[in-house]
């Protein structure tokens, strides 16, 4: 297994469960502080906007979720409610009460006095205001932390701080700098942006891509701590905005209160420092922030971060056997978090044998559960 952060670490408790010998191999220290995985927090929900397939495979994503909670002894799915803010007619609403409908759950429109009790939503513009149900927060950080303990646990070695030279997938031959060579029945690359750079021609043709985003950490004043301690996350799409739109995740249980922006069009160098570069990326956020919550002058940055996501064509997974031995596990931005546990069965399934590997490809694209227009 290359890479350690939140698809290699589910794909190695999937496999190691079914009874494979595991090895994860990763350049840092598990977990890396810096990876894209290592967060406060991130968003599940069932809608998937007008990505019907994926949101078909939300209810088994919980299910999955459910699973490796079980195994870890923690459950770190925090239910918060999600309001998604409307400023434009589209096609979103439809497409989401479809996906609620399919898993039993509910879509709700805010009334005036319910949208007037949300002292932190900022209404200029507002068309309506939805609430759907089966959406909360999963703490990323204490998932990662427990995703490792579990894995010490079933006897998978860790191997942190190796840098890998090369990969054979058709012999299942990882080769380290130093020039040691470690061989395997199945090689699983989830190397994140690294896989444009271990497999640059495969990556080329498949559309894989590095992308750069942008999040925010905010103090609230001390007239809303209460008020967002209890708050919903805020979905916030913006229709010409340079970041596409801001979502908003409350703070809970010590993390912080975080913005996000949707661009996923600029291009991340690897070897930069995008805290110099993307500064126009930060300005872009903090309007979009000010759109989205009241009287955002009241709040304080506590800090910036830039986060490196793999981005795929249609904003899809890439889950594809290369080779006789390999496999490339490649999450689309930051879907990886929400489905990776249950696209490490079925990855560890078809690694089994009991899923073709076109299959495997096709339903971790979401094709599966999507509407055939015409």
């Amino acid at each position: 297994m290359i890479g350690g952060g939140i698809a290699g670490l589910t794909s190695a408790w999937a496999l190691a469960r079914a009874g494979f010998e595991v090895s994860v191999l990763d350049t840092h220290a598990l977990p890396n502080p810096h990876g894209s995985s290592a967060d406060d927090g991130r968003i599940i929900r069932h809608v998937y906007g007008t990505m019907e397939g994926y949101a078909a495979l939300m209810p088994a994503a919980h299910l999955a979720w459910a699973r490796l909670f079980a195994a870890t002894g923690h459950d770190r799915l925090l239910p918060v409610r999600a309001l998604y803010v409307l400023r434009e007619e589209g096609p979103w609403q439809a497409t989401a009460q479809r996906a609620l409908d399919a898993a039993g759950l509910r879509l709700a429109l805010l009334d005036d006095s319910a949208i007037a009790a949300l002292p932190m939503l900022n209404r200029d513009g507002v068309l309506r205001v939805a609430e759907v149900e089966g959406s909360g927060i999963l703490q990323a950080r204490a998932i990662l932390d427990d995703l490792l303990a579990l894995l010490r646990r079933s006897g998978v070695q860790l191997r942190e701080g190796v840098e890998v030279a090369g990969i054979d997938p058709a012999k299942g031959i990882v080769t380290l700098c130093g020039g040691e060579t470690i061989g395997a029945d199945a090689l699983v690359i989830a190397a994140g942006t690294g896989v444009t750079s271990l497999l640059p021609g495969l990556a080329r043709d498949w559309g894989l891509r590095a992308s750069v985003q942008t999040l925010a950490y905010l103090d609230p004043p001390p007239h809303l701590a209460a008020a967002w301690q209890a708050g919903p996350m805020l979905l916030n799409r913006l229709s010409g905005h340079p970041t596409g739109g801001v979502y908003v995740l409350p703070p809970r249980q010590g993390a912080r209160l975080k913005i996000g922006d949707y661009d996923t069009t600029a291009e991340a160098d690897m070897g930069a420092d995008h805290a110099t570069l993307r500064a126009d990326r930060v300005a872009a956020l903090l309007d979009a922030g000010a759109r989205a919550i009241a009287d955002f002058g009241a709040y304080r940055i506590a800090a910036v971060r830039h986060c490196h996501y793999t981005m795929a064509h249609e904003d899809r997974f890439v889950v594809r056997r290369v080779g006789e031995r390999g496999w490339v596990v490649s999450a689309c931005s930051g879907h990886g978090f929400k489905l990776a546990p249950l696209i490490a069965l079925g990855l560890a399934a078809a690694i089994e044998g009991q899923v073709e590997g076109a299959a495997l490809a096709h339903w971790a694209a979401g094709r599966e559960g999507e509407r055939v227009h015409g």
